[in-house]
């Protein structure tokens, strides 16, 4: 029988263990697995880093495999959109506020005991950024400190990149740095943990981002009936406002969100070209794909 793959990165959910997120990528393979029937078989990978699974994603069908599909973070997937064979079918629904939509936000925050009150005064001081690779975790702060005269580097006296939003919650809170970046649910998402509780008084925000395309789903196939059928079937296991389905029970388990999925279309809100905002974030700061994607 054709095979498709399913890749996933290692911090596409923060605060659980390696076996715990390969139990919960794997539930959402089986929901999958079962809305194909027996048209195609789910063959969950191991674990990738970005790079590693950019670089999968990219392997041109071999053998029986005729189609790979990657749980793709935002810039992970601006930086192989135009590679052959590759599109965005699927974009995750985030609720931020009362809004539900297939956009997100970043934001910089501080600790209330620094006395910071808004970004023209963090010049000098420390920040946590997460990992190079992340959009909200690096890329879109970095731009927003850009834009505000702030080198993202340089204009700080210490820049630590603690590994995710959750490392990088805690460094501000803890006061071991001063400024967080983050998306728009990483302070909820540290007062919601044990011995964190106050961390929405703790931590500050002090600028939002614009919204941020969510996380897509692409493949990589040449035939487009797997396409379709992929598609289809993605669509279908996770609908908006069916929030018990198992496919929204199974995305939620790694992507903290049952809100659904829409397509990537032309005639869409989410647009493939709509993530080239981020390959120009990454141009506009001078940032070539080997500073993005270099490991840790």
């Amino acid at each position: 029988m054709n095979r498709v793959t399913l890749s996933y990165y290692p911090w596409i959910k923060q605060g659980i263990s390696a076996a715990d997120l390969r139990t919960a990528v794997d539930k959402f393979a089986h929901v999958l697995q079962a809305a194909l029937g027996n048209a195609l078989t789910v063959d969950l990978q191991n674990v990738m880093e970005i790079p590693e699974q950019l670089e999968d994603m990219k392997r041109p069908p071999a053998n029986d495999v005729v189609g790979r599909i990657g749980l793709l973070n935002p810039i992970g997937y601006a930086l192989i959109r135009r590679e052959p064979g590759v599109e965005g079918i699927a974009v995750i629904r985030r609720k931020i506020g009362a809004e539900i939509g297939p956009t997100y936000k970043a934001q910089l925050y501080t600790n209330w005991k620094s006395k910071i009150t808004k970004v023209s005064e963090v010049r000098g001081r420390s920040i946590a950024f997460g990992s190079p690779q992340s959009t909200s975790n690096f890329l879109v702060p970095a731009m927003r400190l850009w834009e505000a005269k702030i080198h993202p580097l340089n204009g700080f006296n210490r820049v630590e990149f603690a590994g995710g939003h959750d490392t990088a919650a805690v460094a501000v809170y803890e006061g071991r740095l001063e400024v967080g970046a983050g998306h728009d649910g990483a302070v909820l998402g540290l007062a919601a943990r044990r011995g964190y509780r106050d961390a929405g008084d703790v931590l500050v925000n002090i600028d939002w981002s614009d919204p941020i395309p969510s996380d897509p789903v692409a493949i990589q196939t040449a035939d487009p009936a797997v396409r379709k059928q992929v598609t289809d079937a993605l669509l279908a296991i996770a609908k908006p406002n069916d929030k018990t389905s198992a496919g929204n029970v199974a995305v939620r388990g790694f992507w903290d969100t049952d809100e659904g999925f829409e397509p990537i279309a032309p005639n869409a809100q989410i647009k493939a070209e709509t993530y080239d905002t981020l390959s120009a974030i990454m141009e506009k700061m001078g940032l070539r794909r080997d500073d993005m994607l270099r490991k840790m």
